[in-house]
């Protein structure tokens, strides 16, 4: 089964529902986050479907994800994500985004953890994350879960304010 519930001291990580609609839209369009992920500019109606779809591939997807949820009131912060897999070098590109307001708790690193400590026991050799070279807190969040900084590649990612920025790259294997 993909993506299936996995929980931490703190967390419940779950597979996305349409209770998550409202904190994902409001992650989308949140712009303190656009600064260091280009999100695209949905309405709500169109979040709601791709929810959907999401939730309808699981089955039949490659690709795992979960909604990262406090266990003491239910709420959901943010999602973590498989976002490639490459089959010929077994591994894979996660991803994830936690709602502004809870940033510096330390959930992220808590979600990320879990989540690739479960790859790798899964069979992937590695597992691996980037961010955008500007995004501190998330190289932060990439090493207290226990990835280390592989490399750093120029002028890959478009900023909100047109520039350019680099690119950091982490990964994990056991």
């Amino acid at each position: 089964m993909l993506s299936p519930k996995i929980e931490t001291e703190r967390l419940i990580l779950r597979r996305y529902n349409e209770s998550d609609i409202d904190a994902f839209y409001e992650i989308l369009h949140d712009d303190r986050l656009h600064t260091y992920i280009p999100f695209p500019n949905l309405t709500k109606d169109e979040e709601l479907e791709y929810i959907r779809n999401c939730m309808s591939e699981v089955e039949e997807s490659k690709y795992e994800r979960w909604s990262i949820v406090l266990k003491e009131n239910n709420i959901t912060i943010g999602n973590i994500s498989v976002n490639t897999v490459n089959k010929k070098h077994n591994y894979c590109n996660v991803g994830y985004v936690v709602r502004y307001d809870y940033w510096g708790n330390g959930y992220a690193s808590e979600a990320l953890k879990v989540v690739s400590d479960y790859l790798l026991d899964s069979g992937y050799y590695l597992v691996e994350c980037s961010c955008n070279e500007l995004n501190k807190q998330s190289s932060k969040v990439m090493e207290k879960a226990g990835f280390n900084k592989d490399g750093y590649i120029a002028n890959r990612r478009l900023n909100k304010d047109g520039t350019y920025s680099g690119v950091e790259y982490y990964s994990k294997t056991k």
